[in-house]
């Protein structure tokens, strides 16, 4: 059997084509991993930012309540209710 010049250069690309082709799947399988975890991180920040929308949508609802009030007036003005004692931890001060 004659093995012609144009058969071998047909095989010869094919095989190149199929190299191609496995170097290109490897290559896009290594970037799949690369994206999934992207993607996993990003629905991890996402279900950070929904909890802390949803907390700040409960915070603007309770605005003006009286709990509300009492919770603002302890944390940022640093009031106290009467009859309530202070104690100060003497370490923690400079």
């Amino acid at each position: 059997m004659k093995v012609t010049k144009a058969s071998v250069i047909t095989k010869l690309l094919l095989l190149i084509v199929a190299v191609y082709a496995l170097i290109t799947l490897v290559s896009l399988h290594d970037r799949l991993g690369t994206v999934k975890a992207e993607m996993a991180e990003l629905q991890q920040q996402n279900e950070y930012a929904e909890q802390a929308y949803m907390q700040v949508e409960h915070d603007i609802a309770e605005l003006g309540s009286e709990e509300s009030d009492k919770k603002i007036a302890r944390t940022r003005l640093h009031l106290v209710e009467s009859g309530e004692k202070i104690f100060k931890n003497a370490d923690l001060q400079h």
